[in-house]
């Protein structure tokens, strides 16, 4: 990248020219970094650990893997039914439900991880609802929205931050938890809001639960891990429960149990206030996995069910580790923003790996100079906060950067 200016010069020209190439904003950011040898790859989508390396994956489905792949030598089809009942009281364990409210549950298992299960969600809830038209996100949510929309025939659009979804023929999504890219979490106040505009409109919505518990992690230490799961389900579903609407949460192993490598399936769980017509659903909702393909499932998928179900209090435990690391790395930004204009960002308002700040005119040129590489799009810097390395003075130099060029 040499240039005749700055070398935050040269990287935004070479950024430019991945643009026109048609590459999206991730992997231009992943592009620039590997180019430089000084490198710090601050917008990956993964769980770093204090040596700036991936977290490892998930030791306990590592070793479910390897087994079912040991008893995977007959070319037959293979499947997890044998296993539902288990697993799906095993899903609603871990995600702190009550057991008074399993009967209203239902559990899929469709293939693809968390962009899996909210696709699936969409057509599930299109199920109960033939009348939407319209998928309704939040503002700076996950990009992939979009297109699950146009795969699902509907047409798109976003609400204000803290907003609710309304509208004819809309279907509510919202995030069940941080905000995926901006960390924001929903108050208890927004989310009751939510929960009583989807019963006015008498209609079905989607959760997408992509960091189950991050937005409790702090907790940890003061609280069990059990107690932060059980505030999680309390404030983020519970009030869509009370209302007394059909619901379809998407939840993703991925962060929780770090999965990124192996991809299993996503969970899905499905609820109705009324027992007996949940029960009714099962065949369709046997029909839609089906049609998705995921009536006979990988290996990796049959893996985790067996984990979930034999195991569950290991992968637990290296959840509550995913948890730690986020909150520590958190807890760092704290204190190296205090007094900036990002500090809000770092309280308890906002959680996960991501933040999304908007950034200054000048932003991308100054922090690409200091060699680091968050996402740049649409007047905003999204950075991966487990990123920050161990070393402090590396650290306090670094997000000095994001600090001074963005608010």
């Amino acid at each position: 990248m040499a240039g005749t200016t700055t070398f935050g010069d040269d990287v935004l020209a070479e950024a430019q020219k991945l643009r026109e190439s048609g590459l999206d904003a991730n992997q231009i950011a992943g592009i620039l970094c590997k180019k430089d040898p000084q490198g710090k790859n601050y917008g990956i989508g993964i769980l770093l650990g204090k040596d700036g390396k991936p977290l490892p994956t998930s030791p306990t489905l590592l070793e479910y893997v390897e087994k079912e792949l040991r008893d995977s030598g007959s070319g037959s089809y293979f499947n997890s039914d044998a296993l539902k009942k288990e697993m799906l009281d095993a899903v609603l364990r871990w995600q702190g439900v009550p057991e008074t409210l399993w009967p209203h549950f239902q559990l899929l298992l469709p293939s693809d991880a968390g962009t899996g299960a909210v696709q699936t969600a969409i057509q599930v809830a299109i199920l109960l609802n033939e009348k939407f038209t319209t998928l309704s996100v939040e503002e700076l949510g996950w990009p992939a929205y979009k297109a699950l929309a146009a795969s699902a025939r509907l047409r798109f659009q976003e609400f204000p931050a803290d907003g609710i979804a309304q509208g004819e023929g809309v279907l509510p999504l919202y995030q069940a938890g941080p905000l995926n890219t901006t960390g924001r979490v929903p108050s208890a106040d927004v989310v009751k809001a939510r929960a009583q505009g989807a019963k006015s409109a008498g209609a079905p919505v989607v959760l997408d639960r992509a960091y189950s518990g991050f937005e409790y992690a702090r907790l940890l230490g003061g609280a069990s891990y059990a107690e932060i799961m059980r505030k999680s389900f309390q404030a983020q579903i519970q009030p869509f429960i009370d209302a007394a609407i059909p619901f379809a949460v998407a939840i993703s192993p991925t962060k929780a149990f770090v999965t990124f490598a192996l991809r299993p399936c996503g969970l899905l769980l499905v609820f109705h206030p009324d027992r007996a017509k949940s029960q009714a659903l099962g065949p369709q909702l046997a029909g839609t996995i089906r049609a998705r393909g995921s009536s006979f499932e990988h290996p990796i998928t049959r893996a985790f069910v067996k984990a979930m179900v034999h195991d569950l209090a290991r992968l637990e435990e290296e959840h509550a580790q995913a948890l730690r690391r986020n909150s520590e790395t958190e807890k760092e930004w704290q204190a190296l923003t205090k007094g900036t204009a990002i500090e809000t960002l770092f309280s308890e308002s906002y959680a996960g790996l991501f933040r999304n700040p908007k950034a200054k005119p000048e932003a991308a040129r100054e922090i690409y100079g200091a060699h680091l590489y968050p996402v740049f799009a649409e007047g905003r810097c999204r950075l991966n906060v487990t990123g920050v390395p161990a070393d402090e003075a590396q650290a306090s130099q670094q997000v000095s950067f994001f600090a001074k060029y963005c608010y």
